[in-house]
């Protein structure tokens, strides 16, 4: 009695689906157990979990008024840079002219002063 290549081959197949499903229950026994783990660490904090989910219709509302006050800032404050190169601009043009009036009122103060104490 030999075996023939036809019934080798059904044999070989045969014994690996027996391998492959022995694998897949263990992976499948593994990930139901994996499963069970994480519903029940959901029923244990469900209470938590809806304190929290109630919170985020709040937490929108918040991080909306935070968008619109930041985007009211930030035009405030483009504004404000805007126009501080001409503040210093006008700043500048008022010092120099009041250190022009100054040397001015100096030369005079110096020109009293010489023609005074000259004679």
């Amino acid at each position: 009695m030999y075996i023939s290549l036809y019934d080798l081959a059904y044999f070989i197949l045969f014994v690996l689906a027996v391998i492959i499903a022995g694998y897949l229950i263990a992976v499948l026994r593994r990930a139901l157990g994996v499963l069970s783990l994480v519903q029940g660490i959901l029923t244990a904090h469900q209470g938590d979990i809806r304190a929290t989910v109630s919170l985020f219709q709040e937490t929108l509302t918040n991080v909306n008024e935070l968008t619109v006050s930041l985007k009211e800032a930030t035009v405030q404050t483009a504004s404000a840079v805007r126009a501080i190169p001409s503040e210093i601009t006008d700043t500048v043009e008022d010092l120099r002219e009041s250190f022009e009036t100054f040397a001015l009122y100096a030369r005079i103060a110096g020109e009293v002063v010489k023609s005074v104490f000259s004679k």
